[in-house]
């Protein structure tokens, strides 16, 4: 009984609750299996992109690193035109043992290798990024060359003899391109008054020979700016472009179509702070407005002459031509005779004492003028007068005139005669001396018309106005003026060495005797005297002068020189000409002289002047004499002719005006040489002004954006798990070496 009891008792399990249960069974091991089918798939694939990741991290930063340190004025692209690129040739320089590159004798960092990035596909199909390596770099190339042999390596896939190359320097490559980002230059500047920025590079651009186009377009402004303007000062392509100052495009005197503004108007905006004393201001009716720039890439054009050596020449007006034109400020003459020379005396500012009392007042004072002491030779001259420190000078009459050559009589001058055929020295041996009246002597209230009589204030000094009159050192003159003070004034004088007889008197004289040359006979009484007596100086003009450039760097080692040209005043009575000459030196070393070369007034004309790298100009400029009144204007023999009809003492007028000297302004501005250059990456850079209400524009050439930010975009995929894996990457690089 007790064993059927537990027999019915016991429990077990029925077919469906093993089917259940085997169900459930095959369930999770099916459903774990597939877990980890799945997880591995996906680590799997997640290792692939890692992987790919890494190596594509890896390389980026060495391209990076190569990129920064590099210099995009020599770097090469593949394929031609405006990209994007497939392949890039860079130069890169290894740091010494300070860390810094290594110059050469120009300045310039020698760059030690040559860095190509290309592709290759090899017979698989698969597609790698190698990198190549020249070592050491062949820094003679041309661009031409060094495009071929970029061209070769991503034909070949290798560089060949003198190179090594990184086969596998990133594998698995879907897309490798170098694309550039335009860059937008700013020009706000929280100031109410234009700021002049530093040398500002907008970017780089593949140019070669001939005209190009330099474009700023408005694209906008920044938030802080009131308005949308831009201030343009100068332009540069280098490395063989000169600057260009932006003024110079808005001249009459530049081409038709070398500068074209499409909405908005321009303005000069003129002050010392700019290149050439100006710089240009673009206002634009709105966004997408432009302005732009025609000119020949390898051309030097000089517009400001601040390098250059002037003789005779100045620096003048808004756009700072050089100019030979009479100068007006005291000290912009040339000094050629001084008294205190004269005197032998120590002391130059002189010092204060009396005429000699000798017979009565008025007094005439003859003043010799010896030729050993005169420096430079000239066509107009102006003489200064000096007073007492304590007491006014007043001069009635003043004249200079040529010595007589009797050693006998040393007071006697010589009269002008007819210029019928002799030189202008010759027949010019006379001349009466005018002046500006500053202090209304004649009580008119005029203050600027020109009169024969001069007052010097205590303690200061009055020039004359310039006079035609030849001065040589071969000759001694006299200067000769007129006091017509009842007492004999003070005045400044220099103590001379006793018994040179420099100064001779007319004591009771009249200007008359003052305008007499010759002094001989007639009664006078002549006292001569040892000092020197009021005239101070003669001041000098030549009407010629010469500008002698600054020594031009064309960084090529054969230029072909073309032609030089110049803007210039045309005006009837002026003449200029041009020579030039180029060198191996920067210094002009073994350069023909100046005065082997004939120059030519040809504008523009064909050089002759070989083919070295450096290259110089120099013009000369001269201008043709007259004499003027307000009214009326004689040349400079008819003005004579008529003076020698007069008495010696008087000179032409009309109508009681006298006919002072007057010439023609010569001027020259903008003066270019150019040359055809090699295609080359040229930078493109300028002084820009930058003000509160200046906007921000884009600068292209040609039509064609700048290269400044370097973007390299990567793609990397590789299958895995029969999924295609893709890792993706975009980095900007601005390459920070100039090269210099």
């Amino acid at each position: 009984m007790i064993f059927t009891r537990a027999v019915k008792n016991k429990k077990g399990f029925t077919l469906v609750e093993i089917l259940f249960a085997a169900s459930l069974s095959l369930l999770i091991i099916g459903a774990t299996i597939s877990a980890w089918i799945f997880s591995n798939k996906a680590w799997s694939i997640e290792s692939v992109r890692t992987s790919l990741r890494v190596d594509m991290m890896k390389a980026l930063e060495t391209i990076k690193t190569d990129l920064r340190l590099s210099s995009l004025t020599y770097m090469t692209f593949y394929p031609e035109g405006a990209g994007p690129y497939s392949a890039v040739s860079l130069p890169v320089a290894i740091v010494d043992n300070n860390g810094l590159f290594q110059l050469n004798a120009n300045g310039e960092i020698d760059w030690d290798r040559t860095v190509i990035y290309h592709i290759f596909t090899d017979n698989a199909g698969n597609s790698i990024l190698r990198r190549t390596v020249f070592d050491p770099r062949d820094n003679d190339m041309t661009e031409e060359e060094r495009y071929a042999e970029l061209e070769g390596v991503v034909t070949n896939g290798v560089g060949g003899s003198g190179s090594v190359t990184d086969e596998h320097f990133l594998q698995n490559i879907e897309t490798f391109e170098i694309l550039s980002i335009s860059p937008v230059v700013d020009f706000y500047e929280e100031s109410a008054i234009p700021v002049k920025s530093g040398k500002t590079v907008f970017g780089w651009a593949r140019l070669a020979p001939g005209d190009h186009i330099v474009r700023f377009e408005v694209t906008g402004k920044n938030d802080l700016s009131s308005g949308y303007s831009i201030g343009i000062d100068r332009i540069m392509i280098e490395p063989s472009g000169s600057a260009r100052d932006v003024e110079y495009y808005a001249s009459s005197f530049a081409p038709s179509g070398a500068m074209t503004v499409n909405g908005g108007a321009t303005a000069l905006v003129n002050g010392p702070l700019w290149g050439n004393d100006n710089y240009l201001e673009y206002d634009p009716s709105g966004v997408g407005d432009y302005v732009e720039f025609k000119d020949y890439y390898d051309l030097w054009r000089e517009s400001d002459f601040g390098a250059a050596s002037l003789s005779n020449v100045a620096r003048s007006g808004d756009e700072a031509r050089a100019v030979l034109e009479v100068p007006t400020g005291d000290e912009d003459g040339k000094i050629t005779w001084y008294s205190y020379i004269e005197a032998n005396d120590s002391v130059q500012e002189g010092q204060d004492g009396t005429f000699p009392a000798s017979g009565t007042p008025p007094v005439t004072v003859r003043t010799l003028i010896s030729g050993n002491n005169i420096d430079v030779e000239s066509n107009l001259i102006r003489v200064k007068f000096k007073a007492a420190s304590s007491e006014d000078l007043t001069i009635a009459n003043a004249y200079i005139t040529k010595k007589d050559d009797l050693s006998s009589e040393p007071y006697d001058g010589l009269p002008n005669q007819s210029p019928a055929g002799p030189d202008v020295e010759d027949y010019h041996r006379h001349q009466q001396l005018f002046f500006k009246d500053t202090y209304d002597i004649d009580g008119d209230g005029e203050t600027d018309e020109i009169i024969s009589s001069l007052r010097v204030p205590a303690g200061s000094e009055g020039w004359s106005e310039w006079t035609a009159f030849p001065l040589r050192t071969d000759s001694d003159y006299f200067v000769t003026y007129f006091i017509s003070a009842s007492t004999l004034p003070e005045c400044r004088y220099w103590v001379g060495t006793s018994g040179t007889q420099r100064t001779f008197y007319r004591i009771g004289g009249s200007y008359t005797t003052a305008g007499t040359p010759v002094w001989r006979g007639g009664g006078f009484t002549v006292n001569s005297d040892e000092n020197i007596y009021a005239v101070t100086n003669i001041d000098t003009w030549e009407d010629q002068g010469t500008v002698e450039s600054q020594i031009f760097d064309t960084t090529m080692e054969a230029p072909v020189y073309n032609q030089i040209r110049w803007s210039a005043d045309s005006t009837a009575g002026t003449a200029i000409s041009f020579k030039a000459r180029s060198s191996v030196s920067q210094y002009m070393e073994g350069a023909t002289d100046w005065g082997l070369i004939t120059g030519s007034a040809s504008n523009p004309h064909t050089l002759s002047i070989g083919n070295e790298r450096y290259v110089q100009f120099m013009a000369e400029l001269s201008t043709e004499i007259f004499w003027q009144t307000e009214s009326a204007q004689m040349e400079y023999d008819q003005y004579i002719e008529s003076q020698i009809g007069l008495p010696v003492y008087e000179f032409p007028n009309e109508s009681g005006e006298p006919y002072v000297t007057g010439c023609y302004s010569t001027w020259v501005d903008d003066v270019a040489i150019d040359w055809p250059g090699n295609t080359r990456i040229c930078t493109i850079t300028g002084y820009i002004a930058r003000k509160e209400d200046y906007g921000q524009a884009k600068v292209t050439v040609d039509g064609t954006e700048l290269v400044k930010i370097m973007s390299i975009h990567v793609i990397v995929s590789r299958t895995s798990q029969n999924r295609s894996v893709e890792e993706e990457n975009y980095i900007e690089i601005q390459p920070r070496n100039t090269g210099k």
